[in-house]
């Protein structure tokens, strides 16, 4: 081990980038959120005289989880972009653009090979992401 180097459990790693993938709670979520909202629709809150019984900013809230959700897809777009070849494949296979039949022959390997190439570029994924914004989770599992 390297002295100020955390050690990263590789399974458990290649898991959560998965779950953050696919899992509605997560980036499925935040890339509703970001593809239905539109901050032109939000409008200056208006004075009526008349007393209101909630507290807070919807308006602010709302633009708070546009940007949110923007930096988050943002992420995911930049790490898709500047990932590997491998890395570019998984991601379609995940997000439903290619079946794994197709993504194991552009990538001219076996089922068993392609699962191994899988979870390497889960971690890749794991280690480019984290350093797109400030919003981006790092999503990696470390072993204590």
């Amino acid at each position: 081990m390297i002295p100020g180097m955390k050690n990263i459990d590789y399974n458990k790693t290649a898991d959560n980038v998965l779950e953050f993938l696919t899992n509605n709670l997560y980036y499925p979520r935040m890339y509703r959120i970001y593809t239905q909202a539109n901050p032109e629709h939000l409008q200056s809150p208006s004075l009526s005289g008349m007393p209101k019984s909630n507290y807070g900013n919807s308006n602010e809230e709302k633009m708070t989880k546009y940007i949110e959700a923007k930096a988050i897809v943002d992420g995911v777009n930049q790490t898709y972009s500047k990932g590997s070849k491998e890395l570019r494949v998984v991601l379609d296979n995940i997000f439903g653009n290619i079946t794994t039949i197709t993504a194991m022959e552009k990538l001219h390997f076996e089922k068993a090979r392609y699962y191994q190439i899988k979870k390497r570029a889960l971690n890749e994924f794991a280690d480019v992401f984290e350093v797109q914004n400030l919003h981006c989770p790092d999503l990696h599992s470390y072993i204590k």
